[in-house]
């Protein structure tokens, strides 16, 4: 009974508590502040949880027109890893568009985003938006991307369903290929004809198409470059070389990495690439590598394997899993020898580029461990490549050792220690210059000559433009404008080298907000070139005897100076 009373007097007391309880919330609520969604495939983000986007205002002021315009040009096979992570901020950071701009500016995104390899942000953002659906360019990106996601009937029924543009170029193409791939002879021979009598069909494109019409594959596969030239190779069935991937898009070598039906070998060339253009991370070549099947002899024996077929991406697959299996501490020596063997394969920028992402964290965890020169020289590279400078500068220190200067070291780790001290002075110019202070060699300030131009666009009116429209941007702040207009002066094709291209670039990012992506393309240009360099290796001269040296940037001579890259010209100091 009490318990009874007691309860009954807690519920009235809550009773008589609801009355100013309620009457408070009576009042009216506070006034909220609401923005309506973005449904414009331009103004939607998709950067990841953590990273770092440019302001939200990035596309304000901008004029449509100058936006479209640098958007025709932006690098679908991005000129280093860097670049392709500057397209990837710069069309993934939210903000919305200019006034005044049309559809076709969220399709030439998405397109961008395609072609270059973000294939799966660019899934996510035209799946988000809700408008522009009727957009040329937004039904191109979306048959662009079906294409590459190996869905080749969806992007031929994006094609059937156009009510308008049936005549622009990429649509003619797209029916030739499906009327390859259904049989329909005779609609496939009046649309090439109309191709080739308008010059918009390339003998690569033209062997392949001929190849999914008749089911006969062609007596030598082409190189492969866009997204519609690897959905005909797929039709046709055949095995590409991987060599043939040099001019692929960012999205091609996206497509064939995650492709389970393609050989594992064009696959791994395909994800090192990939991941050497900025458009994919080390964790996909991880996976690669961790998932091929190895009998244990072979692994057992991967040294005497490496040392017979050094150019087998296989048995960087084998290399890297003998690695992670070597956990013992007893056996750390042995790992930090062999991770340097490793990377001591690599034959190309890529290749390189690649391994020193994928050996990243096992190199951190040997810190401390007492390495060779060689080994420290591989580990000190690698470092850079991931952006590591402080990491990059305890490696090279460990090259020098006891010593008491680069002097001290073997002619040929000499020079390797100069040219990578010099490398380092593009990331962190500070701890460089510490390195080169304690190891006797003094860097000159003025590193202009580091590194090869941008290549140059042909129509020097492009070049023009695209300067325009960076001057415009640098002078109002339109970061966004900055950073497109970078890009768009990386895409060059021409022979020759484009200076004016290179300080675009350069001033460019600055401008966007993203100066750490353009010190490192210095440096990722500069080490990429070192890789077709066939210059013979300086001599130390007089260096050999003791005393200091001095390092000079390739273009600081014309007598030590090679077609890009850095070749060091070293003589004791004063001399």
């Amino acid at each position: 009974m009490r318990r009874k009373m007691a309860i009954a007097g807690s519920l009235g007391l809550m009773a008589g508590l609801c009355v100013p309880l309620a009457m408070a919330q009576i009042a009216p609520p506070a006034s909220v502040e609401t923005t309506q969604l973005a449904t414009d495939a331009f103004a939607i983000g998709g950067l990841d949880a953590g990273e770092t986007a440019l302001p939200n205002t990035l596309w304000e002021k901008s004029d449509p027109q100058t936006l479209d315009f640098l958007l025709s040009y932006a690098p679908s096979r991005p000129a280093s890893p860097s670049l392709g992570q500057a397209l990837r901020r710069t069309l993934l950071s939210p903000g919305a568009k200019p006034a005044g701009a049309g559809a076709s500016l969220g399709g030439k995104k998405l397109l961008a985003l395609a072609r270059a390899g973000f294939i799966n942000e660019a899934q996510t953002v035209a799946s988000l938006a809700t408008s522009g659906k009727n957009d040329l360019f937004v039904a191109e990106a979306e048959a662009t991307l079906s294409l590459l996601d190996g869905d080749a009937d969806g992007a031929c029924r994006r094609g059937a369903g156009l009510t308008s543009g049936r005549e622009v170029i990429f649509w003619v193409r797209l029916r030739a290929f499906c009327y390859a791939r259904a049989g329909e002879l005779d609609a496939f021979d009046l649309t090439m004809n109309l191709l080739r009598e308008r010059g918009a069909i390339s003998s690569a494109e033209e062997a392949l198409f001929l190849s999914a019409a008749t089911r006969v594959p062609p007596k030598a596969i082409p190189p492969i470059s866009t997204a519609l030239q690897y959905a005909a190779l797929k039709a046709i069935g055949a095995d590409l070389n991987p060599a043939l991937l040099s001019q692929a898009d960012g999205g091609v070598l996206a497509a064939f990495s995650a492709d389970l039906n393609a050989n594992p070998a064009l696959r791994i060339e395909a994800a090192e690439q990939a991941i050497a253009l900025g458009v994919k991370e080390a964790s996909s070549l991880k996976g690669l590598f961790t998932s091929q099947q190895f009998e244990v002899a072979d692994l057992a024996s991967v040294m005497d394997q490496a040392a017979a077929h050094p150019a087998d991406p296989l048995i960087d697959a084998m290399l890297y899993q003998s690695i992670t299996e070597m956990t013992a501490p007893e056996f750390i020596r042995d790992k930090a020898q062999r991770i340097s063997f490793a990377l001591s394969r690599a034959d190309s920028f890529s290749r390189a580029y690649a391994l020193s992402h994928l050996y990243a964290e096992e190199i951190s965890s040997l810190e401390g461990v007492l390495v060779s020169p060689e080994e420290a020289e591989h580990f000190a590279l690698a470092a850079m490549a991931t952006g590591d400078s402080v990491g990059a500068g305890r490696w090279l220190t460990a090259m020098i050792g006891a010593n008491e200067s680069v002097a001290a070291l073997p002619e040929k780790l000499g020079v390797a220690f100069i040219d990578r001290v010099n490398l380092l002075a593009l990331l962190d110019p500070q701890t460089a210059s510490r390195i080169a202070r304690s190891a006797g060699v003094s860097l000159l300030a003025d590193d202009a000559g580091f590194g090869p131009a941008q290549h140059a666009h042909e129509d020097p009116a492009v070049t023009a433009r695209i300067l325009e429209a960076a001057f415009d941007a640098v002078a109002d702040g339109k970061s966004g404008q900055a950073g497109l207009a970078a890009l768009a002066a990386s895409s060059g094709g021409g022979a020759n080298g484009g200076e004016v291209e290179s300080v675009i670039v350069s001033e460019g990012l600055r401008a966007a907000g993203m100066p750490e992506l353009s010190r490192r393309n210095r440096f990722e240009q500069a080490w990429a070139a070192s890789f077709s360099q066939h210059a013979e290796t300086p001599s130390l001269g007089g260096a050999a005897s003791g005393g200091s040296v001095e390092a000079m940037p390739a273009a600081a001579s014309s007598a030590s100076q090679t077609e890009g890259g850095i070749t060091p010209r070293i003589k004791p100091r004063g001399q």
